[in-house]
């Protein structure tokens, strides 16, 4: 019996840590690994993880995950030393690849689901803004009357003005 995951749609937050079970010498390319994920949909590439261990050099794969991925200590405390002790290629899969669509996953042979976390996102808090920038009211507008006599006014000064201008100009021409 093959293990079978749902992924909810919009679900957020979680992300799953698999090993790639590759034998000595036989290594499984890229898109073997991507495929084993046997996702029934589509998948974001650019927000799975695939990558060797020693590639952190010194840094943990569990310190990397607290950091990286924002899981909290305390979740993580308990699957240290079966995260840590992890070695070769590893695959993480945050919910975001998902793209909020529901999905399963039948991760097949060159994949094992190693832990499941959720990230430590902060509560998100209200609060009121900063005394002075959002207190009081607005002023009210003079209404649209008095845009459309101020418009009026321009229109007649520009007029009157044109007018002149153009007396001006037959003045000149007509006389010698």
């Amino acid at each position: 019996m093959s293990t079978v995951l749902h992924a909810p749609a919009y679900e957020a937050h979680v992300v799953r840590v698999f090993s790639v079970l590759e034998d000595a010498g036989a290594t499984l390319d890229d898109a073997a690994v991507m495929d084993a994920l046997g996702a029934d949909g589509a998948l974001n590439g650019r927000e799975i993880e695939l990558f060797d261990l020693g590639d952190l050099g010194a840094m943990p794969l569990s310190e990397y995950l607290v950091e990286g991925h924002g899981i909290a200590e305390t979740e993580i405390e308990e699957m240290r030393p079966q995260i840590d002790g992890l070695t070769g290629r590893v695959l993480i899969l945050p919910s975001r690849a998902f793209g909020g669509r529901a999905t399963v996953l039948r991760p097949g042979r060159g994949l094992r689901l190693v832990a499941r976390f959720e990230e430590d996102v902060p509560e998100v808090r209200f609060e009121r803004l900063p005394a002075g920038g959002a207190a009081g009211s607005l002023a009210p507008s003079a209404g649209p009357g008095h845009s459309r006599r101020a418009a009026r006014l321009a229109a007649v000064v520009f007029f009157a003005g044109l007018a002149v201008l153009v007396a001006l100009v037959i003045w000149l021409v007509v006389t010698p």
